[in-house]
């Protein structure tokens, strides 16, 4: 009798391990609404990924304080989950008010090994063609403003599932600018 105690014990800690399924990975949200500032400009940008496919598209507005002009942005992107060791690659294009392209790559990847919710991103954002300085240009926590081409790294930390602050150091092609400090509030849903 004392015996059965024991097996029933055993058999229902079985039954209730075997029930449990392993949780989902996090992965990383492109469904966010991004607001940035940069200086005295300000951004913010709704990005979405369309369906359950790898592509993503997006709108931002940003305001130049030197003008006191609003610019737009409209975008489109392919994503490619999982790359290697847990990071996405995005290729995409910016179109900036209807004056200039952008061509961008970002890479981001969870760092959850480090700290739980951390997560790093790096790009390059450009025109490709020389001479096109698109104006207050800032997108999704990046900024190019009046240069060619920029390089960018980030490091962003999720708050929870919903909520996340980030900041990302930008450095443009055009001398006339030192490195920019994009500092940005994230919400996904």
């Amino acid at each position: 009798m004392k015996h059965t105690l024991n097996v029933l014990t055993l058999t229902a800690l079985a039954a209730a391990a075997s029930a449990q399924t392993a949780p989902a990975a996090p992965g990383l949200n492109y469904n966010n609404i991004t607001a940035s500032r940069f200086a005295r400009q300000n951004a913010l940008s709704l990005q979405l990924a369309l369906g359950q496919s790898n592509f993503v598209a997006g709108v931002a507005t940003s305001d130049d304080y030197e003008t006191d002009g609003t610019y737009g942005q409209l975008s489109a992107g392919y994503v490619f989950k999982g790359v290697t060791q847990g990071i996405d690659a995005t290729v995409g294009v910016i179109q900036t008010n209807f004056d200039a392209t952008v061509y961008t790559i970002e890479i981001r990847r969870q760092l959850n090994e480090v700290y739980q919710g951390l997560e790093i991103s790096a790009g390059y954002a450009s025109t490709l063609s020389s001479g096109t300085e698109p104006d207050g240009f800032i997108f999704g926590g990046y900024s190019a403003d009046n240069s060619e081409s920029c390089n960018y790294i980030g490091l962003t930390y999720n708050i929870n599932k919903t909520f996340a602050v980030g900041v990302s150091l930008n450095k443009p092609s055009n001398t006339n600018y030192d490195r920019a400090t994009v500092f940005s509030v994230r919400a996904g849903f």
